[in-house]
């Protein structure tokens, strides 16, 4: 099964570079000052080495454009991940400065997929995650059987509470526009360190 893997919500520099030997196909950065596994601390400089073997991924919520355009160039940042109110205008400004844009998606009712068409024309990706007033980061999953409601073009990462015992009903979605999971809170040994060895092995029964 051909699906990019996220590890999102790192905050640590060797945890990184642990993460880094998984070969996912992404890293995620969270810098949203409110999260638990906020990056706005870690230093640019002890990913060295890293982000020319690695594609970072710079998760906002409501945050301006030159404060997200400082980070890109701080950090390297190859995509953009909006998880907030952003516009479609300001979706648009972002990917017309050369970065990949992914909006962030709250999932509860269909009517939050069939909301989603105004964006298909001004991002890369969305990220399907559980709808909460928090932005994310509730760890649980949102209504997978909501997934065939979804007809845009735009290809989509699949979020919210991905946990070690979902590998056989990842495999198992066919959905056309499926084009990667993004992993996080359920692989973790605390807030911002993932569980290396939780996520190897969850790499291996993906196929």
């Amino acid at each position: 099964m051909s699906l990019s893997i996220k590890i999102c919500g790192m905050a640590d520099s060797g945890n990184i570079r642990e993460a880094l030997a998984l070969r996912p196909d992404y890293l995620g950065l969270i810098f949203h000052p409110a999260s638990p596994r906020n990056a706005c601390n870690l230093n640019p400089e002890e990913l060295a080495g890293i982000r020319e073997a690695m594609k970072f991924v710079g998760v906002f919520v409501n945050r301006p454009e030159d404060e997200i355009l400082a980070r890109c160039e701080a950090y390297r940042l190859h995509a953009v991940q909006l998880h907030g109110d952003e516009s479609p205008e300001f979706c648009h400004s972002l990917r017309g400065r050369g970065f990949e844009v992914w909006k962030a998606v709250g999932i509860e009712t269909v009517d939050d997929i069939n909301s989603l068409e105004r964006y298909a024309a001004c991002v890369d990706r969305f990220v399907f995650d559980r709808k909460s007033p928090r932005h994310g980061g509730t760890g649980k999953k949102f209504d997978w059987s909501l997934l065939p409601s979804y007809h845009l073009p735009v290809g989509f990462m699949l979020g919210g509470g991905i946990g070690p015992e979902d590998a056989d009903a990842i495999v198992a979605l066919r959905h056309p526009q499926l084009v990667g999971i993004d992993l996080n809170s359920r692989f973790e040994l605390s807030p911002g360190i993932k569980d290396i060895g939780l996520l190897n092995a969850f790499f291996k029964s993906l196929g």
